[in-house]
């Protein structure tokens, strides 16, 4: 009579639950770290728009003239950018914020027009196109998440924004100065009478402003 004898299988699987471990805390840990960049750069997006808002807010008023409407415009930039409260997160190395151009409508070329023609894609409404744009370069979103990979735009240039505030620009007085000037020119050439008043004998016109152009 045969005796059949039982053979002793001992399991040795404990490592694969520390590897199991140390994967998971990994990916958490490396999904967190995105997710905290990416909350973290919506935070000083809204604040780069603020100080483009802030900054096309200061220029709009009829101010003397278009350089003290741009000049404005520009120590508003300055001002935001130098803050106290905003240093510590605009120039930790994670962000660069910078100003990218300032278009407020002193000629036919100083406008966004041709950047947001709203005309060919059929609206009926005119957009205001002055205002002051600022770029964004989001660095903290240059990351690289070992087995993840590498964060990266499209382009492969970076997370570059730009961020604008287009509004109405309201005149100066120089070019309300200017306007009323050459309505008045225009009005008497139409008709000498327009020229003077009863009971100037100097025969000059009176000017009548009203407290806009």
């Amino acid at each position: 009579m045969m005796k059949q004898g039982k053979r002793n299988f001992i399991s040795n699987d404990s490592g694969f639950v520390t590897a199991d471990f140390v994967f998971s805390f990994m990916l958490a840990s490396m999904l967190t770290t995105f997710l905290f960049a990416m909350c973290f750069t919506f935070t000083i997006i809204e604040i780069t728009q603020y100080i483009s808002y802030s900054a096309t807010r200061a220029a709009i008023p009829g101010h003397k003239s278009y350089n003290e409407q741009r000049a404005r415009a520009q120590r508003k930039v300055d001002a935001m950018l130098a803050n106290p409260e905003l240093v510590p997160l605009l120039q930790n190395g994670w962000y660069e914020i910078t100003l990218k151009d300032m278009r407020l409508g002193q000629n036919a070329t100083d406008y966004y027009e041709s950047e947001y023609d709203m005309v060919s894609v059929g609206a009926d409404f005119y957009v205001p196109a002055a205002g002051v744009r600022m770029d964004l370069r989001a660095k903290i979103l240059d990351l690289n998440l070992g087995p993840l990979g590498k964060i990266e735009s499209e382009s492969g240039n970076g997370f570059n924004l730009t961020l604008g505030s287009l509004i109405f620009r309201e005149p100066s007085q120089q070019e309300c100065t200017t306007l009323i000037r050459n309505r008045y020119q225009q009005i008497i050439q139409l008709d000498g009478k327009y020229g003077s008043l009863p009971g100037n004998n100097a025969g000059a016109y009176v000017p009548m402003e009203d407290n806009g152009c």
